[in-house]
């Protein structure tokens, strides 16, 4: 396995490690990247360095796809880490880079998969176990 796939993995399974912990959340594909769903609501997309060749994510590194919360949005996008996603960034999506797996704040991450996962939840799921 590659540095490339490895790190990725690793990545992956603590987006998964948080996804997991929200109600009816589960996991699909999305052109051969890892997609986060409540029914067929996505919330957040895994895009790895070793992922598929593909021209619309070509530019997007190892980074994570989510939908922001639109009380946040604005702040978000005037923070350098983060940018419009090629998945519906015309719609509140952006995009945050994980290229280093050991300076990645899996506290920030938590908090905006949550945010995101809230937004596509049914209202009696908004709770964390």
């Amino acid at each position: 396995m590659s540095d490339a796939a490895s790190t990725d993995d690793e990545i992956l399974g603590q987006i998964r490690v948080v996804c997991e912990r929200f109600p009816g959340a589960d996991e699909g594909e999305l052109q051969a990247r890892p997609l986060f769903r409540v029914g067929r609501r996505r919330f957040a997309i895994f895009n790895g360095a070793a992922s598929d060749d593909r021209p619309r994510w070509a530019t997007s590194g190892r980074s994570l796809h989510f939908l922001a919360d639109p009380s946040e949005i604005d702040a978000l996008r005037y923070d350098g880490r983060f940018s419009p996603s090629p998945h519906h960034g015309d719609r509140g999506w952006l995009a945050l880079r994980l290229e280093d797996a050991s300076t990645v704040d899996w506290v920030e991450v938590a908090e905006l998969l949550e945010s995101a996962h809230q937004q596509v939840a049914p209202r009696a799921d908004h709770h964390t176990p």
